[in-house]
């Protein structure tokens, strides 16, 4: 019985952790193909580089987010911290192996991405639950 609790609990957080670096993954393959069309971005292809593919990165982190906390019966801010480091481990690997390499100030742009990415994924968590509770009717 325990083992099986604890496979159910390891299989929802690797969805979530999974989730969350394929949602940072694909915004990251958006961005580098319409990067002058869309984003209009005067540097490397970045999430940080463009206000616009900030907002869209961090509007499909939060889009996932809530459909995922939508599903899930655990608190709010669990879930979405957990697929906030997923976005995050996403979003690390894409800074060190892009073309542009990391740059001087990478340890910023950690922190700075890892904070938007936290706030997003928690707000789109928070708001998947409250649909997840009206849609389903439970309290």
């Amino acid at each position: 019985m325990r083992r099986t609790i604890l496979v159910v609990v390891l299989i929802r957080r690797a969805i979530a952790i999974g989730a969350g670096a394929l949602t940072f993954w694909a915004a990251h393959i958006v961005e580098v193909a319409h990067w002058h069309d869309w984003f209009r971005g005067a540097y490397d292809p970045w999430f940080l580089n463009s206000g616009r593919a900030v907002v869209f990165t961090l509007a499909s982190v939060a889009f996932v987010s809530a459909a995922v906390g939508a599903f899930d019966r655990r608190p709010r801010a669990t879930k979405g911290l957990t697929l906030a480091g997923g976005a995050f481990a996403a979003m690390v690997l894409v800074l060190f192996l892009r073309a542009a390499g990391p740059g001087t100030i990478f340890p910023i742009v950690i922190v700075a991405g890892g904070v938007l990415l936290v706030v997003s994924s928690v707000a789109g968590a928070w708001a998947g639950t409250l649909l997840g509770r009206v849609a389903v009717g439970r309290r």
